[in-house]
């Protein structure tokens, strides 16, 4: 997999150079954005960062009771367990599993509704970005605007490792998102 991205990134950086150099040098122009600190910095993304995040203490403060629950009952049966009959331990043991089943399947139950919600927030917000940088680049007559990163599952590979500030258009991106954000909408 390693070497599959490091061929796909220098697959990128030969096709960009030969697009550069085929293109005529006044009419090409070349941009280059940090999507992730773009998300990062507009104040929607923001926003939805910080509801996911009190959703996610919600679901663990309600996973805590049951979680409290089963190691009680953990540890009232190893200290009660000499003292009790088989059928009592069998009982009680059953009892546990069946709280830690029910504390699995809540956890499962919100990681997955978690998981849709970040969903539901964050694609509006990504495809308000991709929509701006789009609107940049036809507007401003840009041949081709990248992004500093290649994002591959959970691994994020820099593609550019030095970008001249004049071909950075992320702080400008940031800046219009977080404008029009405060603005009231139009009907």
């Amino acid at each position: 997999l390693p070497s599959y991205k490091f061929f796909s990134v220098f697959a990128l950086l030969v096709w960009i150079s030969f697009v550069a150099l085929c293109a005529d040098a006044q009419d090409f122009r070349l941009g280059v954005i940090d999507t992730q600190r773009v998300i990062e910095g507009y104040k929607k993304a923001k926003e939805a960062d910080a509801e996911l995040k009190a959703l996610e203490e919600r679901l663990k403060n309600r996973l805590k009771g049951l979680e409290d629950e089963i190691v009680v009952s953990e540890e009232r049966l190893t200290k009660q367990e000499l003292f009790l009959d088989d059928d009592a331990v069998r009982a009680a043991r059953q009892d546990i599993r069946i709280k830690q089943e029910e504390y699995r399947q809540r956890l499962e139950n919100g990681q997955q509704a978690l998981i849709e919600k970040q969903k539901e927030l964050l694609e509006p917000i990504i495809e308000e970005v991709k929509v701006l940088i789009e609107e940049i680049g036809k507007n401003e007559n840009y041949s081709l605007i990248l992004d500093q990163r290649l994002t591959v599952g959970a691994y994020s590979i820099p593609v550019a490792l030095y970008v001249s500030p004049k071909y950075d258009l992320t702080e400008r991106i940031i800046k219009t998102l977080n404008a029009k954000y405060g603005q009231p909408k139009k009907k």
